[in-house]
């Protein structure tokens, strides 16, 4: 998975007064370590806050700017390296909990890097490190640790009976919309929406699977005021229909005592 990995160069940034990311799109892969300040970087048409600690991963091709200048004293590592493959690459974005062990490699690999004596060999593998180190931080971030990510799971856990979208979610815990749907996508990468969606879903498939209820009566139930709608949308999510779905698992054998 990592035999390929290649450094390719890096350093360390420092801004002096007002700053912005140049607009630019690389040949290899980048990632940014946040030191010091806060700034928003446009990448693929997604805008990431790195903020200390922080870690963004920039793909080749991708073209990266600041959409707006910065008086923060700004610092930040930045590494490019090639070769990686998809399954190993580190997060996009994330947050460790310590950035302790990965800025000691990162400084290890830029002094390697620029003291005579030291192969090749030895940067590469720093940079293997890196990558190994930047994947076992993300795995082991306690999701359920994060006060806002397990407040708003809880909540969708607990609402999803009604019609509720990311809007209200937002809402209800007073957060923009955008920046609540990047912190869940720390943790759940497919998104609030997604999650909502899936947990309305467990429950329509345990009603149709357990109970006895119409249709109608199970589409009402989960806050589906248009039942042509709940029909499609049950087969939009699922490939078939209401129907289809609660005669795939009737053969059961049952017992009574």
């Amino acid at each position: 998975m990592y035999k390929t990995v290649r450094y390719v160069y890096g350093g360390r940034f420092n801004s002096r007064g007002l700053w912005r990311h140049p607009d630019r799109s690389i040949d290899d892969t980048e990632i940014i370590v946040g030191i010091r300040g806060v700034f928003r970087l446009w990448c693929d048409g997604e805008e990431y806050t790195v903020a200390p600690g922080d870690v963004l991963r920039i793909s080749p091709g991708e073209r990266h700017y600041g959409q707006e200048e910065t008086d923060d004293d700004i610092s930040f590592y930045w590494i490019h390296f090639k070769g990686a493959e998809a399954d190993g690459l580190p997060p996009r974005h994330f947050h460790p909990e310590s950035i302790t062990q990965t800025e000691l490699i990162i400084r290890q690999l830029l002094h390697y890097a620029s003291t005579e004596g030291y192969p090749r060999e030895s940067t590469d593998l720093l940079m293997r490190l890196l990558i190994i180190e930047l994947n076992a931080e993300y795995k082991r971030l306690d999701a359920d640790n994060h006060p806002l990510f397990s407040a708003v799971k809880e909540w969708v856990r607990v609402n999803c009976d009604l019609p509720i979208k990311v809007s209200d979610v937002a809402d209800h815990f007073r957060y923009n919309v955008d920046y609540l749907n990047r912190v869940f996508k720390r943790f759940y990468p497919a998104g609030l929406k997604a999650f909502i969606d899936e947990q309305k879903l467990q429950r329509i498939k345990a009603s149709l699977l357990n109970d006895s209820s119409t249709l109608w009566e199970i589409a009402e139930k989960y806050g589906f005021s248009d039942y042509k709608y709940f029909l499609k949308y049950f087969k939009y999510h699922e490939g078939v229909s209401p129907t289809e779905y609660r005669q795939m698992y009737c053969n059961l054998h049952t017992n009574n005592k």
